[in-house]
């Protein structure tokens, strides 16, 4: 009999990964713990290990396919057998669909056990150029489309979040989708891209002069992570400035002594623990909110997610326990994780648990910007520029500092604007005073 390898859970809260590369093709032997294939969710990128020695015996799915976790995506047989026979290939049958959409009707080929009951809803691959089926049961190999069971009311849920009906897992009977199913799947961010996006089209006269790149891997993950944070938060923007004369002076005095230990010490740690010190007195800004359960999520510990630009896109690893850590071990960390990040090394730990997230966009120039909240979190906030600006003093005299301008986005729906605007005041009197950060643990 062959051996199913299923996709694991990549990350927290990761329902789906794309299939990268193979890193061992069909028929080639494979022994346990070697990677054979290469998978990317919007969190990370990890090489997959085989759990077992033999021989991989076929692809259930092809490179810039998306599958969900727990599914299988390979056929192994085991060392001393003669492979995976006929009988066992056509135990995974082959169902052709067609697929509707007007770019491309080409068919998208779906594989099932033969042997699952006929109301089991079939294994769910979406496609580089098209979304995840889902068939309900009654198509077979002849069929000419998928007839998907739902309530009207969570069909219009689902026309009104711009989701693939067919790619919603239903709960009712025959599994009939119902509006909490439509809910409960827009929480993972999956988004229909057919509905969401402009048809292009190229200019008469200009089809030679323009590149078509594949719309996938970390750009696509970043995308439907994007959407979803645009339809599930009311994302909110308070702007504030803090005149930063005493922390550039105390950051050159202690940068040369964190190079003696082999630190380099930027202005991000400093932030971050401003940060940290702040959230004790504003928990709603460290929060989620768990609609299922009717819940605000208090989280008693302080994670900050922080933006790191690759050559492959924007990823946002995790710097753990920010409350609990002085400023040299917070800016080895930094490090850290902005290295194996940059390099694709980031493990499922290493992108989990955040609570609340910062992007340094300084080094790059602009006045703010209106940060992206990253889900589930409830805050992001946005570091700019450090650039020299006329200040009034008390005594009316007009004098050049150092200042920065701190962009605060924020979900009103577990964050009032004066919480927001308290909080931004506060983190500021931490910049503005950075010894105090010195007595934060």
């Amino acid at each position: 009999m062959p051996r199913e390898f299923l996709l694991p859970e990549l990350a927290e809260s990761v329902v789906e990964g794309e299939i990268v590369s193979w890193l061992v093709q069909e028929g080639e032997g494979v022994s346990e713990d070697q990677p054979i294939v290469e998978v990317m969710t919007d969190k990370v990128t990890v090489e997959l290990p085989s759990p077992f020695s033999g021989i991989l015996e076929r692809h259930l799915v092809a490179e810039g396919d998306v599958v969900e976790v727990n599914r299988p995506i390979a056929l192994f047989s085991e060392e001393g057998e003669s492979g995976v026979t006929d009988g066992d290939r056509a135990s995974y049958k082959k169902i052709e669909t067609k697929v509707t959409d007007e770019e491309d009707g080409e068919a998208l080929t779906l594989f099932t056990p033969s042997s699952e009951e006929e109301d089991t809803p079939i294994f769910q691959v979406r496609t580089n150029q098209r979304d995840r089926l889902e068939d309900d049961g009654e198509a077979d190999s002849t069929s000419s489309e998928v007839r998907v069971l739902a309530v009207p009311a969570a069909r219009k849920l689902a026309r009104e979040l711009g989701l693939e009906i067919q790619a919603i897992q239903g709960t009712g009977p025959k599994g009939r989708i119902q509006i909490e199913d439509v809910k409960t799947h827009a929480k993972r961010g999956t988004i229909r891209s057919s509905d969401t996006a402009t048809l292009y089209v190229s200019p008469s006269g200009y089809e030679e002069l323009e590149e078509r790149l594949p719309f996938r891997g970390i750009r696509r993950a970043t995308s439907n992570q994007m959407v979803a944070s645009h339809l599930q938060t009311v994302r909110t923007l308070h702007v504030d400035e803090a005149d930063v004369s005493r922390l550039v002076r105390v950051r050159s005095r202690l940068k040369p002594i964190a190079a003696e230990r082999g630190i380099s010490l930027s202005y991000l740690p400093f932030i971050m623990k401003a940060v940290a010190s702040a959230l004790k007195s504003f928990p709603s800004l460290n929060s989620s909110l768990d609609e299922e359960a009717g819940e605000i999520v208090l989280k008693k510990y302080v994670n900050v997610s922080m933006a790191v630009a690759t050559e492959t896109g924007l990823v946002v690893p995790v710097v753990h326990n920010v409350d609990r850590k002085g400023l040299l071990e917070i800016a080895t960390d930094i490090l850290d994780k902005a290295t194996k990040a940059r390099k694709g090394g980031l493990t499922k730990e290493d992108v989990s648990g955040g609570s609340f997230s910062i992007t340094n966009v300084g080094s790059l120039g602009g006045l703010f910007s209106f940060p992206i909240i990253n889900i589930p979190e409830a805050a992001i906030l946005g570091v700019h520029t450090i650039k020299k600006r006329p200040v009034v003093l008390d005594d009316e005299s007009i004098v050049a500092r150092p200042m920065v301008y701190l962009s605060l986005s924020f979900d009103h729906r577990l964050v009032d604007g004066a919480e927001a605007v308290a909080f931004t005041s506060q983190l500021i009197q931490m910049i503005e005073d950075p010894e105090r950060l010195l007595l934060e643990f």
